[in-house]
């Protein structure tokens, strides 16, 4: 006859066996726990260099700034131009007065009526009266000229270069023996004479003279217009 149990003996034997199993669940769950729970505090510690692959250094290539006129112009709301400021260099030759401006001034250029026996009627410069013996200077670098000038006494005429241009100045009825010999090379500025009364005259005075090529000109426009130094400068 077979054996057959009970069952009380078989809910003993399955009780016998889910408690084991309980058992080592339990333990197995304990350890994974802690085993997951380890590995979880390592990897949040550890630092992100650790956690993550270096990123390769990236080489930025060196630039060279060229600036065109076409670049120039397309970043500027206006056009760039060449056009420059426009000027000329201009030399002069400094020129001065004879004698200081201010002086008495007896006749001028042009038509009058003669003042003396001999003297002209178409007068060809300006006459001053500053005293006898008063030093008459150079108004520019030049050399003084042979030029006949009649009725003009003891004079001296002084030929200079003036921007260029040949002009001719004429110092007359100086002191006997004080004008210049021809030939001598003055600088604007030197004294080439005394004022007197050589030659036909109405009294002691100074004519004064200036010749642009072979004319006379109004010596007073003609210093008004360029003379560059002041008087006693």
């Amino acid at each position: 006859m077979p054996h057959s149990s009970s069952p009380a003996s078989a809910h003993a034997h399955s009780h016998v066996r889910l408690h084991g199993f309980r058992a080592v669940s339990r333990r197995s769950l304990a350890i994974s726990t802690l085993t997951l729970s380890t590995l979880l505090v390592v990897v949040h510690d550890l630092p992100a260099s650790a956690t993550t692959l270096p990123e390769p250094e990236v080489e930025i290539a060196g630039q060279e700034l060229v600036l065109t006129r076409a670049t120039v112009e397309s970043k500027l709301s206006a056009p760039v131009t060449e056009d420059r400021d426009e000027f000329e260099l201009i030399s002069y030759t400094p020129v001065q007065w004879p004698i200081d401006p201010s002086s008495t001034m007896t006749a001028g250029f042009g038509y009058r009526t003669a003042p003396c026996a001999g003297c002209s009627t178409n007068h060809s410069g300006v006459d001053w009266t500053p005293g006898y013996g008063t030093p008459v200077e150079a108004i520019a670098d030049g050399v003084v000229v042979a030029r006949p000038m009649s009725d003009w006494g003891t004079y001296v005429v002084i030929e200079h270069e003036i921007d260029g241009q040949t002009v001719l100045s004429g110092y007359a009825h100086l002191v006997a023996g004080s004008a210049l010999a021809v030939g001598t090379r003055v600088s604007r500025g030197d004294v080439i004479g005394l004022v007197g009364n050589t030659g036909p005259t109405s009294g002691t005075h100074l004519h004064f003279s200036i010749l642009v090529g072979d004319t006379f000109v109004d010596p007073i426009a003609w210093m008004t217009t360029n003379v560059t130094e002041a008087w006693g400068e």
